[in-house]
C-alpha cells in the first residue's frame, strides 16, 4: 500500500528541469536575447556598427548607467525604488569636483569623499524608509530635487573643470585597448554579483523582496537589510559620479540629468521584478547595454532623437510584457 502510494507520488513528481529549461527561466534571458538581436540587425544596417572602436564606445556609454542600475537592482529587489540615484551622483560629483579644482583636494580623497557622500545619502534614505516607514517613492522623489538642488547651491551653479589627471584617467583612460570605465564597470558587477549570490546580505534581500512578512517571521531582521540596500544604491551613485566627471572633464549640479530613469529602465529590461524578490544583477548590465546599443545604432542611422525616445519606450513595454508572460508560464509548470 505504502509502496503503491510512493510510486504514484514519484510518478506525479515533475521531472527535474533540463539545462535548456533552466536557461529559459533565467531573469536576464530577455535582455540577453535583445542585445543579440539588436547587434545582429545593426551589423547589417550600418557598416560602421560592428567595429572594435564602436563596440568599445557603446560599453563606455553604458558604464555610468550600468553602475547606477546595479545599485538600483539591490533596492528594487527589496520591493522598493530609488528615484534619486542620478541626483545623488550630481551632488557627489559637483562637490568633489569643486574641491579638487578650487582647493586642490587630493583625487584619491575625492574618490573616497564622492563614494562617502553617496553612501551617506543612501543611509539617510534607507533610514527614512525602513525605520520611519515612509514610502520609498516619496522619499526619493523628494531627493530627486533636494540633492541636485543642494549640489547646485554648494557650487553656486557653476561647473568646475578641468578634472585632475587621475579622475580623467578613470573616465577616459585606457588599459591596453580596454577603456578604464569598462574595467570599472565589470569589476563593480563582479563584486555585486558575489554579494547577491554568495552572501547572507544577498539572500536576505531576495527573501525580503519575495515576502517581507514571511522573512520577518523566519527571523530575518528586515530593517537593517533594507537600509543596506539603499546604502549600496548610494555608494553606487558615488562611484558613478567619479566615472562621469572623468568622462566629461567637468563637474556640476546639472550632470547626470535623466539617468535615474535610464537606470530603472535598465533594471526592468534586465528582468528584475518591480515588485521585488526576483531578478539578476547581470540582467541590469545587459539592460543598460541594450539601451546604449539601441541609441548608438539609431545615431549611426541618423534617426531622430524623438523617434529614439519612443523606440526605447516601446522596447521597455515589450520587454516587461514578455517577462510577465514567461513568469506566468513557468509558474504553472
Amino acid at each position: 500500500m505504502n509502496t503503491a502510494v510512493q510510486s504514484r507520488g514519484q510518478a506525479n513528481k515533475p521531472a527535474p528541469a533540463s539545462g535548456f529549461g533552466r536557461l529559459l527561466k533565467m531573469d536576464w534571458l530577455g535582455a540577453g536575447c535583445g542585445v543579440v538581436l539588436v547587434v545582429t540587425l545593426l551589423s547589417f544596417a550600418s557598416p560602421y556598427f560592428l567595429t572594435t572602436d564602436n563596440l568599445l564606445t557603446i560599453l563606455v556609454q553604458t558604464a555610468v548607467v550600468a553602475i547606477l542600475a546595479g545599485g538600483q537592482t539591490f533596492v528594487i529587489l527589496t520591493g522598493q525604488i530609488d528615484l534619486a540615484t542620478a541626483s545623488v551622483a550630481a551632488l557627489a560629483g559637483a562637490v568633489v569636483g569643486m574641491l579638487m579644482v578650487h582647493t586642490g583636494l587630493d583625487p584619491y580623497l575625492a574618490i573616497a569623499l564622492a563614494i562617502g557622500i553617496g553612501g551617506a545619502v543612501g543611509l539617510f534614505n534607507g533610514f527614512l524608509v525602513a525605520v520611519f516607514r515612509l514610502p520609498a517613492f516619496i522619499v526619493t522623489l523628494a531627493g530627486l530635487s533636494l540633492w541636485r538642488g543642494l549640489g547646485l547651491h554648494l557650487t553656486g551653479g557653476f561647473d568646475s573643470s578641468p578634472m585632475p589627471d587621475l579622475i580623467a584617467f578613470l573616465g577616459r583612460g585606457d588599459v591596453g585597448f580596454v577603456p578604464v570605465p569598462v574595467i570599472i564597470m565589470l569589476a563593480y558587477f563582479v563584486i555585486m554579483a558575489f554579494i547577491l549570490k554568495q552572501t547572507k546580505l544577498g539572500r536576505y534581500i531576495y527573501a525580503i523582496g519575495s515576502n517581507e512578512d514571511a522573512a520577518r517571521l523566519a527571523g530575518i531582521r528586515v530593517t537593517p537589510y533594507k537600509i543596506a540596500a539603499f546604502l549600496i544604491g548610494g555608494l553606487s551613485s558615488g562611484l558613478a559620479a567619479i566615472v562621469l566627471i572623468g568622462r566629461l572633464d567637468s563637474s556640476g549640479g546639472t550632470i547626470a540629468q535623466g539617468l535615474e530613469l535610464d537606470a530603472i529602465a535598465a533594471v526592468v529590461l534586465g528582468g528584475t521584478s518591480l515588485f521585488g524578490g526576483r531578478g539578476s544583477i547581470w540582467g541590469a548590465l545587459l539592460g543598460a547595454i541594450l539601451m546604449a546599443t539601441i541609441r548608438n545604432g539609431m545615431d549611426l542611422l541618423q534617426i531622430s532623437p524623438f523617434i529614439q525616445l519612443m523606440t526605447l519606450g516601446v522596447v521597455i513595454l515589450v520587454a516587461v510584457g514578455l517577462d510577465v508572460l514567461r513568469v506566468r508560464r513557468f509558474s504553472r509548470v
